[in-house]
């Protein structure tokens, strides 16, 4: 038997009978004030469509009952609880720092819709523009701080979503932090918000992108999978 990772909480009171994907009964193994909600089962689970499905449900249910909630990334196992506690033990500050962060909180997720064609080919040439500044900036990096600089600067523009910024002062008061995703010049952010302001933020954010003109789409509240650094 292996043990499959769930989630991360601050609290035990979740598991009580709630099962895992499998069937499993889930449990709580607690270390230094990160508690990790595991399953045992007789094989890493496959990643099918009827799994994702469970998995959800199961993070969903979990989150339900819990204050704070990490969602672990689906089919995390660990052959025995000897090394799971040694993954808690190296990563604890950094665990305990992100349990706290989302205590209280869901997450919410805008999908910026394209308008057109054209809008779409303006933003493929623009990644193309983006791609060669990018290859000129790291031809003339030839000192490491330099480099260094230039590099952060380029993430920090892959971050900005200008698209929302229309949208940004009626949600300003919601968001405690947030996260960018950017695929095929279609961009996701997720925010992570107050558990009890879920329904005024979706309003604030389809009234004004009303109003702006913006097509998007927003959808929640999650589980903060967004926020759990890979966890």
């Amino acid at each position: 038997m292996i043990l499959c990772v769930y989630a991360l909480v601050s609290s035990s009171r979740p598991v009580q009978r709630l099962t895992g994907i499998a069937g499993e009964p889930l449990r709580a193994i607690s270390f230094d004030r990160v508690i990790a909600i595991v399953g045992y089962v007789r094989q890493r689970p496959a990643a099918s469509a009827r799994n994702l499905r469970q998995y959800a449900a199961v993070i969903e249910s979990i989150a339900a009952r819990a204050p704070a909630i990490l969602p672990v990334r689906f089919g995390t196992t660990f052959d025995d609880l000897e090394e799971l506690t040694l993954v808690l033990r190296s990563r604890g500050s950094a665990l305990r720092q992100r349990v706290r962060a989302v205590r209280g909180r869901t997450q919410m997720t805008i999908r910026l819709v394209s308008e057109s064609e054209s809008g779409d080919a303006s933003r493929a040439s623009q990644s193309r523009a983006a791609r060669r500044a990018r290859a000129r900036l790291e031809r003339r990096a030839t000192q490491g701080t330099q480099y260094l600089q230039q590099r952060l600067a380029l993430l920090r523009t892959a971050r900005e979503v200008p698209e929302l910024a229309p949208i940004r002062p009626a949600i300003r008061r919601f968001v405690k932090d947030e996260r960018v995703e950017r695929r095929g010049g279609v961009a996701t952010v997720h925010h992570l918000i107050p558990r009890a302001m879920a329904e005024r933020y979706r309003t604030a954010v389809t009234g004004a992108a009303a109003e702006s003109g913006v097509g998007l789409i927003v959808s929640g509240p999650f589980a903060p999978y967004a926020f759990a650094d890979n966890w």
